[in-house]
């Protein structure tokens, strides 16, 4: 056997190398972002035969056309028809408030993305799963034409249980439910799960569900979302799962730190769309913008919000672009907090600039998250940022997964979308952008307050960790452009 070995290990590697040649000729071909090149050559490299599972099952772009090019179609025959007879009417008047002069840039990019600046919303913030659930409940309760329901992960046990009983109730009454969840954040969910809600009359379907031999077609463009819209007038979003794990009554050890919010307004109509763009390309079932989905509002708010979404089956960029475009409106804070901060060169040159030119940056970050990979590509970029003299925290009390953006006095973002590669090109994903002193003011409150759990990094520290540590964090650097 040794002697075998010997005769044959000579010729593993250079046949292993022109076996993969196609593979290396590929990935140039599809001339995507020189980071995410050169991380896919290093591992075919460095890692033979793991490099090629890793891009076999994660990094063809060729799968993202085939798999949604008939997304792209449904987005714009229905978002143009959308547009005509609900939208454009409901969008403020093109002249802003003079508070809002500073974020006009990031208005109108959104605008032209399928995102009206809107006004007449009552926006409410809702801080873990102990606030967001009791008035989550409390909404689908009072359903009585339809609930749409979208999540990545939707878990059974007590809250998952509890809302799955209101939704089977509430379709046994005549409402309508359809609900989407994620086929891999949601995985977990038994065959009984589903079977029980069919029978009850809810409508459920999986996002792209993983299941040989599709599997490596599927399972890296994920719906990263959080919607609910009860009967066209209410909304919910941000990042809170359905999952026990976000309400904090001891069943799991560690904290969870999230935000989510409600609206009621004209807003939530853009939801609405989403949900139903969602809806039709899982179910291939046409679904024309009808009044019952877009009822008209008796003005009750005046909070201005735009509610935004990005994937691989939209033609932009637009969370990332529109967090580009808020950080570089800063005047004199921006503030951030994101469980997973992997940023590209954008994001992170729109950081550094921004600190460099007498702007206060805070950013927090979980101590401890919940993959030592992410969590050591994440800590990678510290050393950068403080360099720029950028305040860092590190979250303490748990797992912080918080999302939100604040810049200034009047603007803040709540949603779905991390600052990392991921949510900006792979994942489908949801933020609403507020554009209101008092929900700022709320958001900077619970920041400070996370503040206050955290540790601020500080230089010599930071700058004497072991080498262990370093070259961990170094080495899950090279890839964080595939995470």
């Amino acid at each position: 056997m040794l002697e075998l070995w010997q005769t044959v290990s000579p010729y593993i590697l250079p046949v292993y190398y022109v076996v993969i040649f196609p593979v290396v000729i590929n990935i140039l071909l599809e001339n995507r972002n020189p980071l995410k090149t050169h991380s896919y050559l290093l591992l075919l490299l460095l890692l033979p035969l793991f490099g090629v599972v890793i891009y076999l099952f994660f990094g063809q772009n060729i799968r993202k056309r085939k798999i949604f090019a008939k997304k792209q179609l449904i987005n714009q025959a229905f978002g143009d028809l959308y547009f005509q007879t609900r939208i454009e009417k409901e969008s403020i008047d093109e002249v802003l408030p003079p508070e809002l002069s500073q974020y006009e840039r990031v208005i109108r990019f959104l605008k032209k993305d399928l995102s009206p600046l809107t006004g007449n919303n009552t926006v409410t913030l809702l801080n873990n799963g102990e606030e967001k659930f009791p008035v989550l409940i409390q909404a689908l309760e009072q359903a009585r034409h339809h609930i749409h329901f979208e999540y990545y992960i939707y878990e059974e046990g007590d809250i998952g249980n509890h809302i799955a009983e209101v939704l089977k109730r509430k379709a046994s009454e005549g409402v309508s439910v359809k609900m989407i969840v994620d086929g891999v954040g949601s995985l977990s969910l038994s065959k009984g799960f589903f079977q029980d809600l069919k029978a009850a009359g809810v409508h459920i379907v999986e996002f792209m569900p993983v299941l040989f031999p599709s599997f490596t077609s599927k399972i890296n463009y994920r719906n990263h979302r959080k919607i609910v819209v009860v009967d066209g007038m209410i909304g919910f979003t941000g990042g809170i799962n359905i999952s026990d794990r976000y309400i904090n009554n001891g069943k799991y050890p560690t904290y969870w730190r999230d935000t989510h919010v409600r609206i009621e307004g004209e807003a939530v109509k853009t939801l609405q769309f989403l949900f139903l763009l969602s809806w039709q390309f899982v179910t291939q079932e046409e679904i024309l913008p009808e009044s019952q989905f877009f009822p008209e509002f008796t003005p009750k708010g005046k909070d201005l919000v735009q509610i935004n979404a990005s994937g691989p089956d939209w033609e932009l960029a637009s969370i990332m672009d529109s967090f580009f475009l808020a950080i570089c409106s800063a005047r004199k804070k921006v503030s951030i907090a994101t469980p997973y901060f992997i940023p590209n060169e954008s994001i992170m040159d729109a950081i550094v600039t921004a600190s460099k030119s007498d702007i206060e940056i805070d950013i927090i970050i979980p101590d401890t998250a919940d993959s030592w990979i992410v969590e050591s590509a994440t800590k990678s970029f510290i050393k950068q940022l403080l360099e720029a003299d950028v305040n860092v925290y590190l979250y303490k009390k748990g797992f912080l997964h918080s999302k939100v953006i604040i810049i200034d006095e009047n603007f803040a973002s709540v949603g779905s979308a991390n600052m990392d590669y991921r949510s900006f090109d792979l994942n489908h994903e949801v933020n609403a952008y507020f554009y209101d002193k008092v929900i700022v003011h709320q958001l900077m409150n619970e920041f400070e307050k996370d503040k206050l759990e955290s540790k601020q990094v500080e230089w010599k520290e930071w700058k004497a960790r072991g080498l262990y540590q370093k070259l961990k964090e170094s080495v899950c650097r090279l890839l964080a452009p595939l995470l």
